[in-house]
C-alpha cells in the first residue's frame, strides 16, 4: 500500500478486544480512536499503540463513526470495530494495492469472517458478509438508520479477497441480549415508517429465516453451531415482527416504548461498535 492511511475506531469499554485489533495496525499512518467514556482499561491500551484519542458523548453509531472520520488527517480511511482484526492475508493484500487501485476506486469492500462458539463460520449467511471499510473520506461516509448503518459511496468500489476477522458475541447470553435490543429498535423503526405486522407474519418470517440460513445458505455445513445460528436467526426474525405486531395492536402502547428508545440506544453504545449494525447477520 503506497498511500497514507488513517484507521478510525469507536470504543466503549473494549479492553477485551482492543489490543488484538490495534496490534495488527502497524502499517497505519495514524489511529483515530473516539471513545464515549470507557471505565475499563480501554484508553490505557489505546495509548500503548499511540492512538490519537478523542472523547465524544455517544448519540448514535452513524454520528460517532463520522466524527472519527472527520478527525483523520489522511484522505483514505480504514474504519474498524474494536472486535475486528486484520488477518495476515488481508494485511498482505492491502500492502499489494497499488496507487492505480486507489485512483480508480472510491472504496474497497472486505469479506468478514466471524468466530462464534469457538468456530469460524463460513456459511449460514454470515460469510463473506462484505463490508465497505476502506474508502476515501471525500467520497464516502456512514449513513442509514438505527439498526443498519452502512458506508455510502460515490464512485466505484472493489471487493478484496481476504477476510477481516470478527470476534463477535462473547456468549449465547450476549447474543440473546443483542437480539432483544435490536428487535426492539427494528420494530420501532418500522412502526414509525407506517409498517404493521401480524402473529402469522412473525411466524412465517421466522420459518423462512431458518430455511434461508440453514438450507439456502448452507448453515448445515457449519455443523451444530450452524444449527444454533439458524435457530437464533429464526428467533430474531420472530421477535422483530412480534414486537411490531405489539406496537400496532394497541396504538397507545407506543408512547412508553418511544420513551425508552434513547435508553436502549445508550445500552447499545456500551458494546463494541458492532454492528454492527454491522453485526446483525441474523436479519
Amino acid at each position: 500500500m503506497h498511500i497514507p492511511l488513517s484507521v478510525c475506531i469507536i470504543t466503549y469499554n473494549e479492553e477485551d478486544n482492543l489490543a488484538n485489533c490495534l496490534s495488527q495496525l502497524e502499517f497505519a499512518d495514524e489511529i483515530i480512536l473516539v471513545d464515549s467514556g470507557s471505565t475499563d482499561k480501554t484508553l490505557t491500551i489505546a495509548k500503548q499503540y499511540n492512538s490519537k484519542i478523542s472523547y465524544r458523548k455517544f448519540d448514535n453509531y452513524i454520528n460517532q463513526k463520522n466524527h472519527a472520520i472527520s478527525l483523520a488527517k489522511n484522505d483514505w480511511i480504514l474504519a474498524l470495530d474494536a472486535d475486528e482484526v486484520i488477518s495476515p492475508a488481508l494485511k498482505e493484500e492491502l500492502h499489494s494495492l497499488k496507487v492505480e487501485d486507489f485512483e480508480s476506486n472510491s472504496a474497497f469492500a472486505i469479506p468478514r469472517l466471524t468466530y462464534y462458539l469457538k468456530k469460524w463460520i463460513r456459511h449460514s449467511g454470515w460469510y463473506p458478509n462484505y463490508q465497505v471499510r476502506l474508502f476515501h473520506k471525500k467520497k464516502g461516509n456512514f449513513a442509514g438508520i438505527l439498526v443498519h448503518e452502512t458506508v455510502e459511496i460515490k464512485g466505484n468500489s472493489k471487493k478484496l479477497k481476504n477476510p477481516l476477522f470478527h470476534y463477535s458475541y462473547k456468549s449465547i447470553s450476549d447474543h440473546l441480549a443483542f437480539i432483544d435490543r435490536y428487535s426492539t429498535l427494528f420494530a420501532i423503526e418500522k412502526y414509525k415508517s407506517g409498517k404493521r405486522s401480524t402473529i402469522a407474519k412473525a411466524i412465517l418470517k421466522s420459518y423462512y429465516k431458518f430455511f434461508w440460513m440453514y438450507f439456502i445458505r448452507c448453515g448445515f455445513l457449519d455443523g451444530s453451531v450452524g444449527l444454533a445460528i439458524a435457530i437464533l436467526g429464526s428467533y430474531y426474525n420472530f421477535l422483530k415482527y412480534l414486537k411490531l405486531y405489539e406496537l400496532g395492536k394497541d396504538e397507545k402502547s407506543i408512547s412508553p416504548l418511544f420513551v425508552v428508545v434513547d435508553s436502549i440506544h445508550k445500552v447499545e453504545s456500551n458494546k463494541a461498535a458492532q454492528e454492527d449494525s454491522d453485526q446483525v447477520y441474523i436479519r
